[in-house]
Order: structure tokens, then C-alpha cells, then sequence
């Protein structure tokens, strides 16, 4: 064998492709490697969550600075220092107008649950029964179980109650010693709950840090994990979730924006105390579909009925509750048939019921961020859903959107070598294919024939 042969028997060798079943249990194992550590990571699944977001709402800034030539390290960091400073400044400005928002409203607790039990109280009176078809239906035996239920709960509050203050006293030195040991497991836990918590903070911005860095980078090196024939519409695919999540950040926050400022001023000019403090809540609940702007408008309707207002004090307070709810269905049916087309358009495309259910389980499993990304990780779930199902069913999943990629094949040796024969530079000439011909020159013989030589000889 000679070393020429040697060298190309060793590359076939290394370059063999692995068996598919050795192939498929590769894959299994590094998805199952790859889930264990997701769930691993559960406890830092808000802080990775919060700071991707975060890193892609500033990657239109870091785009910009990019093309200004300023590196995107540098523009990064600058960009979350300032965050930080916005955000601390914000809870200093904010909270003194909250407060000074909400002074105004002065409900007399004492005055309403005195009414309320005064109107219960006369309910067996008003109300002690209803006569359907002929037939009376009395509701005293409703009323008798409902106030030996009010009783009971006064009987249950007023046990353990010390009888005297020198019997409460003594029962308080008694478990002085308690009290000191309760006193430092308390200290302990909140010494512990600070470190998390300033460990956090500093984990949240490293991970923002790098998350807007290397986003571009990290959306590259997803795409070349799939083969070479389906790096297109697996670009595409990602391509698709990006603007599912752009659509639905930039233009949440700017309808919560404009809902919240709506709320504010259409508040105050009725003259509904708390008018700031509703406005932030409807800006905020404006992530629920359908049901948030219902939620936002019951505490400022208990407001106004309550209350009334500041701005028309010789208007009943049923009439300012009246105004309030015509101002949240203006404002709702101007955010379903202007505000939310224009801003969100068509870009989530998932039905109001399943983002309800969405928002609910990620409400209960993640707290306020699980509201914020239920709909788009719906939304995202459905596109690949989609994506899948057509390769499922032997479609093409985005025909129109990626043009058509011959894909290469393998070619035997003889054809590879015509190949490279057809591609070497062609004499032209005027002979057959391509082949120049030699001039030649005609000589008689002394037989009478001729014969050709080359014009040179």
C-alpha cells in the first residue's frame, strides 16, 4: 500500500459518520443532561428570566451605539448603570406622591360597618320571604343559622382573652425567654433574607451584563446547531419568536403606558381621590387581557361610591360612581378597536381565553414576572408548535418566507472527475467540442493521391 493510499484510507476513517442509533442516543442523553440541569437552575429561573428581558428591551440602544461605532461592552455598561440609577431614583420620587395621592381619602370604617350591620340587621324585617307560583318560601331559617354563625365567630375571638391586665402581664414574663429566642431566630432570617437578596442583585446585573453583550452571539450559535440544509428556516423560526417577543414588550409597555395615563387624568379631572395610585394599577394590570381592566376598575368605583368627589362635591356619590364606570368602557373599547390593533396589531395571535388560563398558572407559579411573559411564551409555544407539525407532516414550514436551497449531494468518483475535467479551461478552436484543430496542408503523391501534413513540416 502506498502512503498516498495510507493517507485516504485514514481520512475515510475519521471522517465516517456515526451509526443513527449511536446518533439518537447521543441526542437523548444531552437532552436529558440539558433538562436536568434547567431543573437544577429552577431557583435562579426569575433572575435569568428578568435579565433576558431586561438585555433585549436594550438591545435597540446597544443596536444604535453599535452603529455609532462604540463597543458593545462599553454601551451596555453604561446603559445599566443608568437602569440601576432610574430605578433607585424611582421609589424616592414616587412613593411621597403616592402618599400625598392617597391622603385624601378618609373613609369612616367605623361609620360603614355600622351601617352594614344596621342593613343586616333589618334584612329578616325587609326581606323575610318571597311568594313564586303561590307558594311562600320564608327565609328565616337562612337568617337564624346565619346569625348563630356571626355569634360563634365573637365566642371563638373572645377566647383566650386574659380577664385582667395583671393576668396578662404575668403570662408575658412568663414567656420571656421565649420572647428573646424568637426575637434572634427573627434576626437570623433577616440577616439571611439580606445577603439573597443583595446576592441577587448582583447575579441579576452580571447576567444582564452578559445577556446584552452577546445576544447576537448567543442567537448565532442556536442557529448553527441545526444541520446546514436547515439552517435557513430554523433562522427563520427564531426570527419568527423575536418579533413575537419584540411586538409584544415595546408595545405592552406602551399601552400600559398610555391606559395608566388615560386612567390618571380622566380620574383627577373628575375628581376621584387616588386618581395617581389607580392610574399605575391599570397601567400594571393592563397584562391580563380582557380581565385586568375589569380589576382596575373596581377599586376606583368603591372609591367614588365611597368617597365621591373632590372636584364636584354636590354630586351624589352614586352619580361619581356611575361617571367612573362610563370612563373605564370608554377607555376599554378605545384600547380593543384603536389602542391594541395599532400597538400590539396581530403579532401574538392567540386567543383572549387561553391567554386568561396562561396568565393564571404563570401568575400562581411565578408571581408578577409569570403574568408579564405568560402571553408571549404562549404565543412562542404556538409558533414552534406549528413549526413542528408541519415537518410532522412532511410539509414545509415557510415556504414563502425562505427561498428554495438546492441541497448538496454526494457524487461517485468517475462523475466528480468529469466534473473537475468539464470545469478545466477549453481551447477554442474550429474543430468538433471544443478541440482546436491543426492546420494542415495538402501534398500530391506521385500515385495521383494526396496526403495532409502539418503546415510546420
Amino acid at each position: 500500500m502506498t502512503d498516498q493510499e495510507g493517507k485516504s484510507t485514514k481520512e475515510h476513517s475519521l471522517t465516517r459518520d456515526w451509526p443513527y442509533s449511536v446518533r439518537l442516543i447521543s441526542a437523548v442523553l444531552w437532552l436529558v443532561l440539558g433538562l436536568g440541569l434547567l431543573l437544577l437552575a429552577r431557583p435562579v429561573w426569575n433572575l435569568i428570566g428578568l435579565a433576558l428581558i431586561t438585555a433585549y428591551l436594550l438591545q435597540p440602544l446597544v443596536e444604535q451605539s453599535a452603529r455609532l461605532r462604540i463597543p458593545r461592552v462599553l454601551s451596555a455598561a453604561v446603559l445599566i448603570v443608568v437602569l440601576v440609577v432610574l430605578l433607585t431614583l424611582l421609589p424616592i420620587i414616587l412613593v411621597p406622591a403616592l402618599f400625598n395621592d392617597i391622603e385624601p381619602i378618609s373613609i369612616d370604617v367605623d361609620a360603614l360597618w355600622n351601617g352594614t350591620v344596621l342593613w343586616v340587621n333589618q334584612l329578616p324585617n325587609a326581606y323575610p320571604g318571597i311568594t313564586l307560583l303561590g307558594f311562600e318560601l320564608g327565609f328565616k331559617p337562612f337568617y337564624d343559622e346565619f346569625f348563630a354563625y356571626i355569634d360563634s365567630l365573637g365566642s371563638v375571638i373572645q377566647i383566650g382573652m386574659p380577664t385582667n391586665l395583671a393576668g396578662f402581664l404575668q403570662d408575658a414574663l412568663s414567656s420571656a425567654t421565649q420572647v428573646v429566642g424568637v426575637a434572634t431566630l427573627v434576626a437570623t432570617n433577616v440577616i439571611g433574607r439580606v445577603a439573597v437578596i443583595f446576592f441577587s442583585l448582583i447575579l441579576l446585573l452580571l447576567l444582564t451584563y452578559y445577556f446584552t453583550t452577546d445576544l447576537p452571539r448567543l442567537r448565532r450559535t442556536v442557529v448553527n446547531l441545526a444541520p446546514d440544509s436547515y439552517q435557513p428556516e430554523w433562522a427563520e423560526l427564531w426570527r419568527r419568536t423575536g418579533s413575537i417577543w419584540n411586538s409584544f414588550f415595546r408595545g405592552q409597555i406602551a399601552l400600559s403606558i398610555v391606559v395608566g395615563t388615560t386612567v390618571w387624568l380622566g380620574l383627577s379631572i373628575i375628581g376621584v381621590p387616588g386618581a395617581l395610585v389607580l392610574g399605575i394599577l391599570a397601567g400594571i394590570l393592563e397584562v391580563i387581557p380582557n380581565l385586568g381592566p375589569v380589576l382596575a376598575a373596581i377599586p376606583a368605583v368603591l372609591i367614588a361610591l365611597l368617597q365621591g368627589s373632590t372636584q364636584y362635591p354636590e354630586m351624589s356619590h352614586l352619580t361619581i360612581a356611575l361617571i367612573v364606570v362610563a370612563l373605564y368602557v370608554v377607555i376599554q373599547q378605545l384600547e380593543n378597536y384603536i389602542l391594541v390593533p395599532r400597538i400590539l396589531g396581530g403579532s401574538v395571535g392567540v386567543h383572549p381565553a387561553v391567554i386568561l388560563v396562561a396568565v393564571t398558572v404563570f401568575t400562581i407559579q411565578f408571581g408578577i414576572l409569570g403574568a408579564f411573559i405568560a402571553t408571549p411564551v404562549i404565543a412562542t409555544a404556538l409558533t414552534w408548535f406549528r413549526y413542528y407539525h408541519a415537518r410532522i407532516l412532511g410539509r414545509q414550514p415557510y415556504i414563502k418566507a425562505i427561498p428554495e436551497i438546492p441541497i448538496p449531494q454526494k457524487e461517485s468518483a468517475p462523475e466528480a472527475e468529469a466534473q473537475l475535467d468539464s470545469e478545466q479551461p477549453i481551447a477554442v478552436g474550429d474543430g468538433e467540442d471544443g478541440e482546436e484543430k491543426e492546420k494542415l496542408v495538402s501534398i500530391e503523391t506521385q500515385d495521383g493521391g494526396s496526403l495532409e501534413m502539418p503546415a510546420e513540416a
